[in-house]
Order: structure tokens, then C-alpha cells, then sequence
């Protein structure tokens, strides 16, 4: 349980203040529970229902429409995290294309035509482990979790360097290249098969006997096939431009100061993912927007009135948006002069385009055919509609004729709740507790609407764009795992033809490049 952004927590105030209204009316002497005759206040409680029917169609009303706006924003987010993480994949897959990784490009299926009967195979290491064990394992996969681990990009490095220092020694000691397998005790192995990768093929007639059956085994390459540790410049820059695309549409959808500097900052793989309530945050953090009179903030967040925006910017550079690879003073000061959220965000859709034309035409993608390359842009395009939807549910507030005319029905029934509660229940303590209960109930129900309808501005309820984000940039970095592992292999013993017509195995490629 939790009282930052609890609707129980707020509406405990209004809820004790009716109660208290009835508690003086009785102790007082102005009510007399024990004389029904003595004040009637409402001789049937049809009155009374009216007014809670139709307070509770426009509290209902308003819940209703603010869960439905939360939702189409998280919908929106969505959309447009998977598109701009669309157009970061397709380059990824278009540049392994290029002729930089010609050497190292992986076999294909296409160009071995000729293998018939081979059923391709795949190792699997399978564990017999006891409770004990498999709680051991498991308890340090969560620490890895919980703690400050590297991810994709440190594993990346790990496995390259240690792949460049294997080749190194061979190359030294004139033995055949061996690839790097990560060290698993198992007591069985199992190897897993698979038909799906080479289609089965008759024999046309005349040609004989059919040919025995073959295993095509992988040569697994666990660093992608790359033999750099860093990626190459083209996926690195790749990354930062959609990473901050990304970073500062958000940013514009949580109403910082115009003309202010975005919260950006630089995004280091493997960290922790940002906490969901800003509460959980170090003490340190917490003081840069800390609010020195919070019984005022508390008694104009009753009011309905929200944050000061200096108050609310300072909120949010305590909680940036970290883009992979940095952001320099030239990129902030364009995208301060740049004035107003589309303005903003239409900047970095053009440095992205930009981008992607510049290095096809210097053939970066390789030989991918311009229509398939037309996607990229169809996906920015895809990714700016699910932003302007968002920006529609931040743009636009709740109607505030509807939302003033709850506000007053709140006061209302703050005030005439008990009064009916007077009427009907003669024990004190019960009317009290009734009272309390169903004022609690419907301020809540007002609160949860109102936390609700602005889902990328009232946090610890908001959705969680910073961590959005951060999953974001952890799916951008996997741009640079290079080739499946798998995806090099080995011809089989009895293949009936020329190892030198197996397009490029395992064996040939080229010793590694001195740095």
C-alpha cells in the first residue's frame, strides 16, 4: 500500500471533513438521532435518490471516458515504439547486406541448391539439474537482472574479444580456428532436429537411387560473425537518431516549459530500468523538485488544480530521457529553437530521413531494391501517427464543462451525505461509518478519473515513458549482434561434391583484420 497517487489517500480529507459535519450537527444538539420527529429533514429517501442517480451517471461518465483516454494513449505509445524499432531492425538487416560484410557473410540455402536429404541439426544442451541446482541458477540470473549488468552490449564485447584472442592464437599456432562455446557442465546432450530450412526434394526420374539422408550441423559463432567489439559507425548512428526520435517525442507529450532544454541525457546499455513511481527515486533526485509547501499542493490538487509549471518542469528533468549515444549542444540548442512539440519532433523525423538517403546512396544497405527500402519511410510515417494520437490525448484536456459541473456534485454530496445518513440511522458511530465510507467511495471514484484522463502527466499513475524508453534503447542496441550464430555450417562428410562449392563456410573465412 502507498499514498503517493492514491485515491484513497485523497479522498480521505473530504470524506472525514462530511463526517465530521455530522458529528458536530449530532454532538451539538442541532441533530437528534433519538427523535425522529424532533428536525424531519426528508420524510422519504426519493429525494436523496435522485441526486445520487445522477451524480453517479456523471461520475461514472468521467471514469469511463478517463480509463478510455489512458488506454488509447498506452495504445498509441505502443504503436509508435514499434514502428520507429521497425525502421532500426530493417536497417540492421539491410546494412549486413552491404559490402563491408562480405567476407563474413554467412552461407546461404540459395546459392547451395544441390544439397538434397540433409536434415539440418542444431545442438542443444539440456540440463539435468535438481531443486537445488536449477534454485542456485536461478537466483543468479535474478541478480544479474536486479543489478547493474551490461546486456546485449556488454555481451557483445565480452564475446568478440574473446573470439579475436582465440583466432589470434591459432593464427600463432597454425592450428584450424576454433569457435568460442560457452563452457555448460550437462549430463545428457541431446541434439535437436529440424527439416524446416531445407525443403525436401524428389529425384527426377533416371537418376538413380535416391541419396542417403545427411546431417548439415551448425557452426555456432556466438559474436554474430563481427569482429569488432564497437559496431560500425553506420549502426551506431542509426541507433542514436531513432533512439533520439524516440526520447524527444515523449518528452513532449509530459507539457515541459516552452523554450526550455529537453531532458535529455546519454543512455548507458545494461542499467537498471528506471523505477514506475518517481517516489522510488535516491533522496538526491527527489530534492530537484521537491515542494516546500505540500498542504497547499495537496488542498489545490482537491481544488483540481495541477502542478506550476516551473514546479512541473523541474519534475521532469529530475526523471530525462537517455538516448543512445549521448546528445550534443548542437542537437539541444536546434531542438530548443525549434518551437513547439511538432516542430520538435519534425526535426528529428528529418534527421533520420536524411540519414537513411545519404547512406543508400553510398551503398550502405547493399543491394536491398529501393521498393523494399521505401518501408523505412513508410515506418517513420507509421511511428508520427501513433505520436500525434498521443499528442491528441496530451493536447487535448478532459471537456471542462463536465469536469467542473463533478466538482461542484462532489461538494454537493460532501455536504448532503449527512444529512440522509441523519435521517435514516439513529446510531451515531454507524451513520458516522456509512458517511465516511460512501463519501471515500465516490471522491475516489472522482480522483481515479482525474488521475486517469492525463495518463502522460500525473505520475506515479502516468505511463512509465521514461522506462519505455529505456526498453526502447535495449532493443535498438540488439542492431549490432551481427548474424545469427547458427547461421555458419559445415558441409556433410558424403555431400557428392566439391567442398569449394559450398559458398562461404566456416572454413574460409579470412583471419581477422590487425587493429
Amino acid at each position: 500500500f502507498r499514498v503517493h497517487g492514491s485515491a484513497v489517500y485523497r479522498g480521505f480529507l473530504p470524506a472525514l471533513f462530511s463526517t465530521l459535519l455530522l458529528v458536530i450537527g449530532v454532538l451539538g444538539g442541532g441533530f437528534d438521532l433519538a427523535d425522529e420527529d424532533k428536525i424531519p429533514i426528508a420524510h422519504h429517501p426519493y429525494a436523496f435518490q435522485v441526486l445520487i442517480a445522477i451524480f453517479t451517471f456523471l461520475i461514472t461518465f468521467r471514469a469511463n471516458f478517463a480509463y478510455g483516454r489512458y488506454w488509447e494513449g498506452a495504445t498509441a505509445v505502443h504503436q509508435m515504439l514499434s514502428k520507429w524499432l521497425d525502421v532500426g531492425m530493417n536497417l540492421a538487416a539491410y546494412h549486413m547486406q552491404s559490402e563491408q560484410y562480405e567476407a563474413i557473410r554467412p552461407p546461404t540455402f540459395g546459392a547451395n541448391q544441390h544439397l538434397v536429404n540433409t536434415t539440418r541439426e542444431r545442438e542443444h544442451a539440456l540440463r539435468d539439474d535438481n531443486v537445488i541446482d536449477y534454485t542456485k541458477r536461478l537466483d543468479d540470473s535474478l541478480a544479474n537482472v536486479t543489478g547493474v549488468s551490461g546486456g546485449m552490449m556488454e555481451y557483445l564485447r565480452m564475446r568478440r574479444k574473446q573470439q579475436r584472442v582465440a583466432n589470434s592464437l591459432n593464427t600463432l599456432t597454425g592450428s584450424p580456428s576454433l569457435e568460442f562455446r560457452k563452457p555448460i557442465t550437462v549430463k545428457d546432450r541431446k541434439k535437436l532436429r529440424s527439416s524446416i530450412p531445407v525443403p525436401r526434394q524428389t529425384n527426377p526420374r533416371g537418376a538413380g537411387p535416391a541419396e542417403p539422408s545427411k546431417n548439415l550441423q551448425s557452426v555456432p559463432k556466438y559474436d554474430g560473425g563481427v569482429e569488432q567489439e564497437e559496431p560500425s559507425l553506420f549502426l551506431q548512428e542509426a541507433a542514436h537518431l531513432i533512439s533520439l526520435l524516440a526520447a524527444v517525442a515523449m518528452s513532449t507529450l509530459r507539457h515541459d516549459l516552452e523554450g526550455t532544454e529537453a531532458p535529455l541525457v546519454e543512455y548507458q546499455p545494461g542499467l537498471p530500468w528506471p523505477p514506475v513511481d518517481p517516489d522510488r527515486l535516491s533522496a538526491e533526485f527527489r530534492m530537484q523538485y521537491h515542494e516546500s509547501n505540500r498542504t497547499r499542493l495537496a488542498f489545490l490538487s482537491f481544488l483540481g488544480f495541477d502542478r506550476s509549471d516551473r514546479h512541473r518542469t523541474m519534475y521532469n528533468a529530475a526523471r530525462p530521457f537517455r538516448v543512445l549515444g549521448g546528445v550534443s549542444d548542437e542537437e539541444i540548442e536546434m531542438l530548443q529553437a525549434a518551437r513547439g512539440p511538432y516542430a520538435k519532433v519534425s526535426l528529428c523525423t528529418m534527421w533520420l530521413q536524411t540519414f537513411i538517403c545519404q547512406e543508400y546512396m553510398a551503398g550502405s544497405t547493399g543491394k536491398v531494391a529501393p521498393p523494399i527500402l521505401s518501408r523505412l519511410y513508410q515506418f517513420v510515417s507509421d511511428g508520427m501517427l501513433g505520436y500525434n494520437q498521443s499528442r491528441k490525448i496530451a493536447q487535448v484536456p478532459f471537456p471542462f464543462p463536465h469536469a467542473q459541473l463533478t466538482i461542484v456534485y462532489i461538494a454537493v454530496v460532501i455536504c448532503i451525505f449527512p444529512f440522509l445518513f441523519y435521517s435514516y440511522v439513529t446510531n451515531l458511530w454507524l451513520a458516522s461509518f456509512l458517511n465516511f465510507g460512501t463519501v471515500l467511495c465516490f471522491v475516489g471514484l472522482h480522483e481515479v478519473a482525474r488521475e486517469l484522463e492525463q495518463p502522460f502527466r500525473n505520475a506515479p499513475n502516468d505511463i512509465p515513458l521514461t522506462t519505455f524508453q529505456a526498453q526502447f534503447n535495449e532493443a535498438l542496441v540488439t542492431m549490432y549482434a551481427g548474424f545469427h550464430p547458427d547461421s555458419w555450417w559445415e558441409p556433410p562428410p558424403s555431400s557428392g561434391g566439391d567442398k569449394s562449392s559450398w559458398s562461404r563456410t566456416h572454413d574460409s573465412l579470412p583471419p581477422p583484420r590487425a587493429k
